[in-house]
């Protein structure tokens, strides 16, 4: 045994685990399982049936066939296996399933390392798992109540008017984001054809930007890593839409003339769009409202712990201004006087929402999301979320610090810490 470069924990060189083959090919319990037509034969059949009547010798006339034509005129080609075959088949290839007890979701880089037991176990309860969008809405109380709820913890985090629940993920919400903002500039009028994206934003930004239509064009970053005040204010005019900018950006730095960006911008006619793939990094410290911000997404798998990619579906709710929340899409989940709660959809948008620029999915967002993000907010609260901000930007500085002789961070030393998005696990900090 060796020990390794940090001293405190013993390590097997790879010489010591050596490549001798068993007998069976298998090293302790994880077998080598074979495919289950090399088990069974098609030759036979592991389950015996009584002979079908009139089928052996006796007086019975053999029944009349009750398949209708469809009787197979082939061989089903299938493995006929033994019940213990078939039982050790698939449990043995049980324990082949990966899962959070055995180690991180190998997910997205973005995506947060942490999906605890409690959100999966809320998210399974039968009035969450077993909702269908089309069931009438009084027997679905419970789910617009948490899509309602969730809501108002987006609005509180980041101090904006409005949200929109609907959008399925980051770039799906940029694009409602941007959707918003050339309904806002219609309404009032002015067409616009440009959208700034400095080059320290999210790669999906200017992409985003060009589905809508966009032209783009990119702004520098000044030698510390954020966005060239000057070069943006001496680029605005009548026909930029807005400027999309991460913040914190993608190099992790948080920017310290926000305020005088959404000033500038708004001041030239333009909206601010936020990207929200960082918000993980200031949750419960700073409200992108209070900073001038239109529209953010958040992405609720890198901020709120929902799985995503290779463990489940994406959810990318967008936050809006008082500027821009009349044109939100439809449908969104509305809490009435008597306490009730509805879906407001087409039919009724005239009278409730009559600005909104259309809709981005068919039904109403991913309840399961939905689910899992409202658990973790709540079994934190207010104060565990501002501490999940500060145990990420303190993570993210380890690890920055830890592999400083290895990799070349860009603008590691032109200021403050790094807030790129962590995991607030210990055991899984970097994302």
């Amino acid at each position: 045994m060796t020990v390794n470069p940090s001293g405190w924990r013993p390590t097997t060189p790879a010489n010591e685990q050596g490549d001798a083959q068993t007998v069976t090919g298998n090293r302790a319990l994880m077998l080598e399982e074979p495919l289950i037509f090399e088990i069974g034969s098609t030759e036979q059949t592991g389950v015996d049936f009584d002979a079908a009547p009139g089928s052996a010798p006796g007086p019975r006339p053999a029944p009349g066939n009750r398949l209708g034509g469809l009787e197979r005129s082939q061989p089903i080609g299938l493995p006929g296996l033994s019940e213990p075959e078939m039982v050790r088949h698939y449990t043995r290839l049980s324990r082949q399933n990966y899962a959070i007890d055995l180690g991180l979701f190998p997910l997205g880089s973005c995506t947060m390392k942490h999906n605890p037991r409690l959100n999966e176990k809320v998210a399974r309860l039968p009035g969450f798992a077993d909702v269908h969008p089309l069931q009438p809405q009084e027997t679905v109380q419970g789910a617009l109540q948490v899509i309602n709820e969730l809501a108002f913890w987006l609005l509180d985090l980041t101090g904006m008017y409005g949200v929109a629940m609907s959008p399925k993920a980051g770039a799906h919400g940029e694009l409602c984001g941007l959707l918003c903002i050339r309904a806002a500039l219609e309404a009032r009028g002015d067409k616009r054809a440009v959208v700034l994206v400095p080059e320290s934003a999210h790669g999906t930004n200017p992409a985003t930007a060009a589905f809508a239509g966009y032209a783009v064009e990119n702004i520098p970053a000044n030698p510390a890593g954020r966005v060239d005040l000057e070069a943006l204010k001496a680029r605005l005019g009548p026909d930029v839409a807005a400027v999309m900018i991460t913040n914190p950006n993608t190099c992790g730095l948080f920017e310290p003339d926000m305020k005088a960006i959404s000033d500038a911008v708004h001041a030239a006619g333009a909206f601010v769009y936020c990207d929200g793939a960082n918000f993980n990094a200031i949750v419960g410290k700073v409200r992108p409202g209070d900073l001038g911000i239109d529209a953010m997404h958040i992405n609720l798998h890198k901020t709120f712990s929902t799985p995503h990619g290779g463990g489940g579906p994406g959810s990318g709710p967008v936050v809006l201004s008082e500027a821009l929340a009349p044109y939100g899409p439809l449908p969104y989940a509305a809490k009435y006087p008597d306490g009730s709660y509805r879906i407001v959809e087409e039919e009724t948008a005239a009278e409730e929402h009559p600005g909104a620029f259309g809709r981005m999915v068919a039904f109403h967002g991913q309840m399961g999301m939905f689910t899992r993000a409202l658990a973790y907010i709540l079994s934190h609260g207010a104060d565990g979320l501002k501490q999940v901000a500060e145990d990420s930007v303190l993570n993210a500085n380890y690890i920055l610090r830890s592999l400083a002789d290895v990799l070349d961070a860009p603008f590691a030393k032109s200021g403050p810490a790094c807030t790129r998005r962590s995991s607030r696990t210990k055991a899984s900090p970097v994302a």
